[in-house]
């Protein structure tokens, strides 16, 4: 059974915020301070069209391309 719209990007989500933690080498804690305060979330969102047919390192590096532009280091 396919996920809708809501729970297929809730898991995009979730799995590119685990795989930020563990290409970081970040605690959850930290991993989520930036991704709150850059709001990476709703960045996600709006690149799901894109993000759901790429595959999760391509989307991360897209991610780390954003933080960058916000002055993130990483």
């Amino acid at each position: 059974m396919a996920l809708n719209h809501k729970d297929d990007l809730f898991m995009l989500q979730v799995r590119l915020f685990r795989l930020a933690q563990i290409k970081w080498d970040m605690d959850a804690v930290n991993c989520e301070k930036i991704f709150d305060e850059f709001e990476v979330n709703d960045y996600i969102a709006t690149c799901y069209e894109e993000y759901h047919v790429q595959g999760d390192e391509a989307n991360l590096n897209d991610i780390e391309k954003y933080l960058r532009g916000k002055g993130v280091k990483i």
